[in-house]
């Protein structure tokens, strides 16, 4: 099942820059369902499944990164700063895993003490005596077991719910694709989204698909009204249908306007398969398929959400598990229905 598959990957480390275990995992549980299976050198997994005329191709895209944090200095503590969109305010007391040269170290960020106080501020990360393990340029991830919050077993608790869970659709379209599709079908696990989406960058210096769709969580409804976070979290499947960021850090300027005829085929298939599915806006984020608007507007593309999270770049990010096997069956259809398309 689609959410034993997503339990499996939230527990494989892969920071920014840092993917390779995600990637090869992905590569192992394609074997045999593609007819290209490579990882290139800035470490994107790309697989390609043979369209019956190939003129034309498809690209279905998910991040194989997590937002994570970095080594600068090793004393008696590890002292660290973040990579990508953290809140600092989040991590004291989180348990963490050092990715070093030698071994994985386990660490805790530090927490207020009950006996006396200090300023929220400064963080520092304790490895007990293992600081010798432990080296400048180490990439740093959270290192919360994952946990299910209803006896389903769908909602789930976990770090790397972003974008684990489009990893976990990707492969499962590919195992279920058995007819050949009119058109190629590109599965690509993308490197370094968190950090400016240079994976994405690469691929599409190699590949140059006529259609491209990221497939990301999006923001779910929680406790605290805010119009970013209008989808419902058991029904958090759809699409974006426009997304703009302003300059500011650690994301350049950038928006992206979504393909109207992708979002419709998207949109159709929900509805043939009686799926609810949601269109939203949003401001001040960014993804892969910015990037891929970005690098070649040319490039009919689109971002799909395969299921909306709360808490998100957290170490505890919440979502229901059912809406990726939803998304599996919407994009299956549209795979069908674009059998039709010559242009």
């Amino acid at each position: 099942m689609i959410t034993d598959l997503v339990y499996e990957l939230v527990q494989i480390p892969g920071p920014s820059g840092f993917e390779g275990r995600v990637s090869g995992h992905l590569k192992e549980l394609l074997e045999g369902h593609v007819d290209e299976l490579y990882i290139d050198k800035i470490g994107n997994l790309i697989a390609r499944k043979k369209g019956t005329e190939g003129k034309r191709s498809l690209a279905l895209v998910a991040h194989t990164d997590q937002v994570s944090m970095v080594v600068q200095k090793v004393d008696e503590f590890v002292w660290f700063d973040k990579l990508g969109w953290i809140d600092f305010n989040n991590l004291p007391g989180t348990p963490v895993l050092i990715m070093g040269a030698e071994q994985d170290i386990p660490g805790v960020i530090s927490a207020t003490s009950t006996v006396g106080r200090r300023e929220l501020g400064t963080l520092w990360i304790d490895v007990g005596d293992r600081q010798e393990l432990v080296s400048a340029g180490d990439p740093i991830v959270y290192d919360h077991p994952p946990r299910w919050l209803n006896d389903q077993k769908t909602i789930l608790a976990s770090q790397s719910i972003d974008d684990r869970v489009g990893c976990a659709v990707l492969v499962e379209v590919a195992r279920k694709l058995t007819r050949p599709p009119r058109h190629d079908i590109y599965f690509v696990g993308a490197v370094q989204e968190e950090i400016g989406s240079q994976g994405v960058r690469h691929f599409l210096r190699q590949v140059t698909p006529d259609w491209f769709i990221a497939l990301d969580t999006g923001f779910a409804q929680d406790a605290v009204p805010d119009i970013q976070r209008t989808v419902p979290m058991n029904t958090g499947l759809g699409v974006r249908r426009l997304s703009f960021t302003q300059p500011a850090a650690p994301y350049p300027a950038t928006y992206n306007f979504a393909s109207p005829r992708l979002n419709q085929l998207l949109i159709n298939a929900a509805k043939k398969k009686h799926i609810p599915f949601h269109v939203d806006v949003s401001t001040g984020i960014w993804s892969d398929h910015s990037i891929a608007y970005e690098v070649n507007p040319e490039i009919e593309s689109t971002f799909m959400f395969v299921a909306a999270r709360r808490y998100s770049h957290s170490s505890i990010e919440v979502a229901d598990l059912s809406n990726a096997g939803r998304a599996v069956d919407v994009l299956r259809q549209a795979i069908t229905d674009m059998d039709g398309w010559d242009s």
